[in-house]
């Protein structure tokens, strides 16, 4: 995945910090009158606002947090990283995890986001962990609670319009992402999630420590890239849905002198509909050098 599409997605994630109002929480969730109304504040740390406890560990948990219309997704989880590829995710990979540290004042540990719906009128979920955990931001507790999830409306005049639920992952989005994301987790019944859309493909791949999903391409229906460091090497997993057949053949053509050019591995295979290519080297940039479109 190339820099400039991370610095895309960098640009639309903070248009929708500037954009998005508080207006629709307000009308939403009911109070909990039996519980009293925190005020205004910026504890470091309150244990009690920490209630979200659904720990994620791939795309795939993030995406079955997700409401439907997810059409690209990040995710990087940095204590699984090299330091090589840690350095490489936030200097290009994707660097608004660098933003995330900024909007906690903490190390990010993990981090999903994804966009939701069209450029016109979408929206944003950002999950995430943090070590330490803190709540040092400048906020205002809702009156109402969802379930038992306090929400605290953001302050700062940055992200204004933003809500904040605390916990394992922390959630930030506007209030009708978040709202969706709530409805998911607080749900007892099945619930339709963004991982419906792309459950066969990522059923068929292994996770990573950095993963991304996109349906917008246009040289498949739906693409995967993910990197794992493994015994001293590194993988690269690319996975196409309906994968055009130029691009397919470009690959077939890699793979012949793959070995001379350093990779110690270099896998093509198809199921149904689904392009499955996973290589190997024990370079980095090797890798990421590697044509995937």
């Amino acid at each position: 995945m190339k820099q400039e599409n991370a610095n895309k997605l960098m640009a639309l994630f903070m248009a929708g910090i500037m954009l998005f109002s508080i207006a629709a929480y307000l009308l939403s969730a009911p109070p909990d009158t039996s519980r009293q109304e925190p005020q205004q504040g910026t504890t470091t740390y309150n244990p009690e606002f920490w209630t979200i406890n659904e720990p994620f560990f791939s795309i795939s948990d993030a995406l079955k947090m997700t409401p439907g219309g997810v059409n690209t997704a990040h995710f990087a989880d940095m204590e699984r990283m090299t330091p090589r590829m840690a350095q490489w995710v936030r200097e290009g990979g994707f660097p608004i995890i660098n933003e995330v540290d900024s909007i906690y004042k903490s190390d990010t540990t993990r981090m999903y986001y994804t966009t939701l719906g069209t450029d016109e009128n979408g929206s944003f979920v950002v999950l995430s962990t943090m070590f330490p955990e803190k709540n040092d931001f400048e906020y205002m507790v809702s009156p109402n609670v969802y379930g038992y999830h306090y929400i605290l409306f953001r302050q700062e005049p940055q992200y204004n319009g933003l809500i904040n639920v605390m916990g394992t992952p922390t959630l930030l989005a506007p209030p009708d992402a978040a709202i969706g994301v709530l409805e998911i987790i607080t749900s007892l019944n099945e619930t339709a999630t963004a991982y419906d859309s792309f459950e066969e493909l990522l059923g068929i791949i292994e996770p990573a420590s950095f993963q991304i999903i996109n349906s917008s391409v246009d040289f498949a229906d739906d693409f995967y890239f993910g990197i794992r460091d493994i015994n001293g090497s590194y993988e690269r997993t690319t996975a196409y849905n309906n994968i055009n057949q130029g691009l397919l053949e470009k690959l077939e053509q890699q793979k012949t002198n793959s070995t001379e050019r350093g990779f110690s591995g270099y896998n093509i295979t198809s199921t149904g509909n689904y392009t499955v290519v996973t290589i190997t080297s024990s370079e980095f940039y090797d890798l990421l050098d590697e044509e995937t479109s």
